[in-house]
């Protein structure tokens, strides 16, 4: 099982370095050739756009809290003290 899947990872990063060497020696004589060329059509649609007006940004104000550190002697009491039960009153 496991070499199958270092066997798929290879066969994959094998493929994206094969499609990048490919896309990057890829080119025409002719700019009438790339208007056709499925390569470059998709490289061409997939390209992000950049929005046409920046975001606003929005500041807060945070506050944080920084609590002082407590000893371990009494992290362990305050733990056995939460789990130990009282006697029972007497009524």
């Amino acid at each position: 099982m496991r070499s199958i899947g270092k066997s798929v990872a290879w066969v994959c990063l094998l493929l994206t370095l094969w499609s990048a060497v490919a896309f990057v020696a890829h080119h025409h004589t002719g700019g009438d050739e790339s208007a056709k060329c499925t390569v470059c059509v998709a490289a061409l649609s997939a390209s992000p756009t950049a929005p046409s007006l920046p975001v606003q940004a929005t500041f807060l104000v945070v506050s944080t809290y920084r609590a002082e550190p407590v000893a371990e002697a009494k992290q362990r009491l305050i733990a056995f003290a939460l789990t130990v039960r009282p006697p029972p009153a007497q009524a």
